[in-house]
């Protein structure tokens, strides 16, 4: 390569760089912004404490208070009674539901019967004899004796040696035997033992029964109770005789109650205590046995306690404060929780306690309550109004 031509190379490479020097400079170096730090707000209420009225709410079914189911203590040929015996069917206490032939037990009856007053008709002579002062009393028993009818009531029986004389004739072995079957006859026949329906039938009419053999089942329909499924830790709230509003869930029809009976025993498949509230009737709505419905009860009053969003708890134990702008955390007694609110005590009144969750919030965190910025936009829009009223003043 020449001489020249190396001359001119530099020279190229000499004046670019003084040109790029140069542009460089006249570029202006960009500012620094400063990062403004944003300003939270959040919401905030004044502790006040007052008296807290507890309320729970929960769902069950409806249930008799007296299922009873049917059991036959007798065999033999099923009969009808003065009602149809159908699911469904009504009957008033005191109505035969059936009827089991009885003729059989019937006759027998009458043959131990006859039996029993020959038996009494054999001691008479000896009474008159040796035991002339009991002997009219036993007279007036044999004659009251009717085989068609049940046994009059034994004569007193007035010294040892009656009592050993009429145990060795078998009188008093006869007598109770007879009354047993007089018991037992009285089985062939169902009286209803209270008003009601019947919601379920096994055998019907000319069925053979068998002693132990389910006829059915019915329920007293005037008597009703709800039985709602509670965690072990509302129950606490809750009392004998507590006055409980019941409803349909979408609330179109309205009962009271009041609870009767709390359970001791916790449910091994839901882990909950079972309590019976019972239904007072209704002119307006009729409550049926299987009926799925809602209860409020009133619980147990907290004093010096205030309600408080569930969700704006901190780990279902503390709460943020806000002090001089600035966020605390605070630990306090959590009373109750339900699905939306909690009740709390331990936080001194007059405090500002945070009513709403907050994202990534964190202790000694800078803060200004909602209402503070109310007030400067307050102070803002009467400011701009004076200064609108001393401009218009000044023309």
């Amino acid at each position: 390569m020449k001489t020249r031509q190396i001359i001119i190379i530099v020279l190229i490479i000499a004046v670019s760089a003084s040109l790029f020097y140069f542009l460089s400079s006249l570029k202006e170096e960009p500012k620094q912004v400063k990062q403004i730090q944003a300003t939270k707000y959040v919401k905030t209420a004044s502790v006040d404490y007052t008296e807290v009225n507890t309320e729970i709410v929960a769902y069950g079914r409806v249930e008799s208070t007296m299922p009873l189911d049917i059991i036959s203590e007798v065999q033999g040929k099923m009969l009808p009674g003065s009602i149809r015996l159908k699911e469904g069917e009504r009957f008033q206490k005191g109505q035969v539901l059936f009827r089991i032939d009885a003729t059989e037990a019937y006759y027998k009856l009458q043959a131990d019967r006859a039996s029993f007053l020959k038996d009494v008709a054999s001691v008479l002579p000896t009474f008159k004899i040796d035991f002339p002062d009991s002997f009219q009393q036993w007279q007036t028993f044999f004659e009251q004796i009717n085989v068609a009818k049940a046994l009059p009531k034994l004569p007193e029986v007035t010294s040892a040696k009656e009592k050993t004389f009429l145990a060795t004739r078998n009188i008093f072995s006869n007598y109770y035997r007879i009354k047993s079957g007089e018991v037992n006859l009285s089985k062939y026949t169902y009286y209803a033992p209270f008003s009601g329906s019947i919601t379920e039938v096994n055998l019907h009419t000319g069925s053979f029964v068998n002693p132990g053999g389910r006829i059915g089942k019915i329920i007293q329909a005037n008597s009703l109770e709800l039985n709602i499924a509670l965690d072990p830790r509302d129950v606490q709230w809750v009392k004998r005789g507590t006055e409980v509003n019941i409803d349909t869930e979408n609330g179109d029809q309205r009962w009271t109650g009041e609870v009767t009976r709390i359970s001791d025993v916790l449910n091994k498949n839901t882990q909950s205590l079972d309590v019976y509230v019972h239904i007072s009737p209704s002119k307006d709505f009729k409550v049926y046995d299987g009926m799925y419905l809602r209860a409020t009860i009133s619980g147990v009053k907290i004093k010096d306690a205030m309600t408080f969003p569930r969700n704006a708890l901190v780990d279902d134990k503390m709460v943020y404060i806000v002090e001089d702008s600035i966020l605390k955390v605070k630990d306090v007694k959590v009373h109750k929780i339900t699905k939306e609110t909690a009740i709390i005590s331990g936080v001194e009144e007059g405090k500002d306690v945070v009513t709403e969750p907050l994202i990534n919030a964190y202790e000694d965190m800078k803060v200004k309550k909602l209402d503070e910025e109310k007030d400067q936009s307050n102070n803002t829009v009467t400011n701009v109004k004076d200064k609108k009223k001393q401009n218009l003043s000044s023309i």
